[in-house]
């Protein structure tokens, strides 16, 4: 088959024993704790995770591994000892996407009360624009509680939270059983959401600006993801819950009939 000359790969990470173990660390940084040193106890949403660098490995893919602790865990979250450890990466100040079709390949973790997500954030959160006026995107989230469900969204000044700007599709199959593609388009004017290939939703700049509502995706963004547990949007956790794990193949990021920046930070 020749190459799709549309379609042009600005940078891929491909999870795999070549990297002997280890996440390339000029592209990818973890976040560590509850989220108090950062001023968002509970990751801001009430989570029970307390995040740990040894929570992702790279074992033939990479693996976000969130544990059950036991009760008298020496790591101290805003309610006590914590209760899970789990893992959160991101290239923030490291490796930037401006537009394009970014593809995720994974396999869901299962188990009520299981949270992964793959989500952008806008570049100038780090330059002191709060959240979410900088902007958010949702390749996907999930929660074990409805294990069918593909969720993508946007966040942004006057539509965040619960208020967010969404769609939820049904997966003929739980997504903990085998690998998807979860994937975005993006440009100046609209971002596309698609499911192993298949579009399932389309947000236009025009249609939010027709709200009354800014647009905070025409610029950088950084890629977070992550595997927390509890929380508002996942719910009560099962008590039987043990051990879920958050699996990721493969990323690759695209340029678009010459749409797409990859922007690399000293």
């Amino acid at each position: 088959m020749s190459p799709d000359p549309h379609k042009a790969l600005l940078w891929s990470e491909e999870f795999d024993d070549r990297l002997g173990g280890q996440l390339p660390g000029d592209t990818w940084s973890f976040d560590i704790g509850d989220g108090s040193s950062a001023g968002l106890i509970g990751w801001g949403n009430n989570e029970l995770e307390y995040y740990t660098a040894e929570s992702v490995k790279i074992e033939g893919n990479l693996k976000i591994t969130a544990q059950c602790e036991k009760p008298n865990s020496s790591l101290q979250c805003y309610y006590g000892p914590a209760l899970w450890t789990s893992g959160k990466i991101h290239t923030a100040g490291k490796v930037g996407f401006k537009f394009g079709r970014i593809e995720i390949q994974a396999k869901l973790p299962s188990g009520i009360g299981t949270w992964p997500a793959l989500w952008l954030l806008g570049a100038n959160l780090l330059d002191g624009i709060a959240w979410p006026h900088c902007g958010e995107i949702d390749i996907l989230e999930n929660t074990g509680a409805y294990p069918f469900q593909v969720q993508g969204t946007i966040h942004g000044d006057g539509y965040f939270g619960e208020e967010g700007l969404t769609k939820i599709i049904q997966s003929p199959t739980p997504l903990s059983d085998n690998f998807h593609n979860y994937a975005i388009f993006w440009n100046e004017e609209y971002i596309e959401w698609f499911f192993d290939g298949n579009s399932y939703n389309k947000i236009t700049k025009a249609s939010v600006e027709q709200m009354g509502k800014p647009w905070p995706f025409s610029q950088e963004f950084y890629l977070i993801m992550n595997l927390a547990i509890g929380g508002w949007f996942a719910g009560e956790v099962d008590p039987k819950l043990q051990r879920a794990q958050l699996e990721i193949e493969s990323i690759k990021y695209f340029a678009i009939d010459g749409v797409g920046e990859l922007i690399l930070h000293e």
